[in-house]
């Protein structure tokens, strides 16, 4: 194939994917204006401040690109119920997010909370939140899909409140990695009624693993701030930006691998499915670009300098570099 049919090519399934992304984005700007919090049926009318309800949209949106995804992998649209069950899961886990982060500097209560939630949330969430949008979930999940639920919410769980007892080597940061963020990519699929396959799991979490890698790239300075290691802080700490760029290379071609196993053959799922992910790839390869340069032009990363660090893609000219990355990428 010619460079020019390959970037055809890539180009056609780039149109595909931006023709599922944003209709689905669309609708759910509407949904989450119009029914999403009715949908959490929250316990008294002021539950949640603005600050609170922006979260909520980023993780909502999130979520969104999710189910897209695996939508388009499988050849399946969401239900109603299953609306309702990704608003309330989007909400569990940006809460169980916040509960975490301020809870773990002070935590002496001595507890292994290990495979325990529900006392981790009556300990730490006094506004009793967090197990309100749990029980949300399960009032509507099928009792058939509970105990795959359950099995996958306990991994994000153990995995999260334990992290920083796991230790900081190379390998460590990996499998932390890995299990944050493929747990986390398998628990909201389990809510849709479609069984799971063997090889789509495997998928699926190389591809979690993938998100949360790319998430830790963005969140740099942020968790090196908070003390958070996590292997971008790790190869950041050691000015090793080469080391950084080739393991997220790694990734994304693990990833590949394991989705050319999954979803439907014989049509232009998998493709379709690639380039829906490659726009998530494009962007932050203009995050690891920028590190680069910065280390170029330093000699070093200056990773106490906020404004230096932090690529904002609010910004119009990573918002072009982004387009082009993703344009001309494979």
């Amino acid at each position: 194939m010619t460079r020019i049919t390959c970037r055809l090519r890539h180009w056609y399934y780039l149109f595909r994917a931006a023709m599922r992304l944003a209709p689905d984005f669309a609708l759910a700007g509407w949904y989450f204006k119009n029914r999403a919090l009715k949908d959490l049926a929250l316990p008294y009318p002021e539950a949640l401040n603005s600050k609170e309800k922006r979260r909520l949209k980023h993780y909502y949106y999130g979520t969104t690109y999710l189910n897209t995804i695996f939508c388009t992998l499988i050849g399946y649209r969401r239900s109603r119920r299953e609306k309702h069950l990704f608003s309330n899961l989007s909400a569990l886990a940006c809460f169980f997010d916040d509960l975490v982060d301020a809870f773990r500097q002070h935590d002496n209560s001595g507890i292994t909370w290990s495979d325990n939630p529900e006392l981790f949330g009556q300990t730490a969430d006094p506004r009793g939140l967090a197990q309100h949008f749990l029980n949300n979930v399960y009032r509507d999940l099928p009792a058939a899909d509970l105990a795959e639920f359950n099995g996958f919410m306990h991994r994000v769980f153990n995995v999260e409140t334990r992290s920083a007892e796991a230790g900081t080597g190379i390998d460590d940061l990996k499998r932390i990695t890995a299990e944050k963020g493929g747990a986390s990519v398998l628990l909201f699929r389990r809510i849709l009624s479609r069984p799971v396959s063997e090889a789509e799991q495997h998928a699926l979490f190389q591809f979690g693993y993938f998100i949360q890698f790319a998430d830790d790239i963005f969140d740099l300075w942020h968790d090196r701030r908070a003390g958070i290691v996590t292997l971008a802080t790790h190869f950041a700490a050691r000015n090793d930006v080469a080391s950084l760029q080739q393991l997220f290379v790694n990734q994304v071609d693990a990833m590949h691998r394991s989705l050319a196993q999954a979803g439907r053959t014989g049509s232009a799922a998998q493709p379709t499915t690639r380039a829906i992910i490659h726009f998530l790839v494009g962007i932050t390869r203009v995050c690891l670009r920028h590190y680069a340069d910065l280390q170029k032009k330093h000699g070093t990363l200056p990773l106490d300098d906020r404004s230096a660090m932090v690529v904002d893609m609010e910004r119009w000219e990573n918002r072009v570099r982004a387009v082009r990355e993703v344009l001309m990428g494979n």
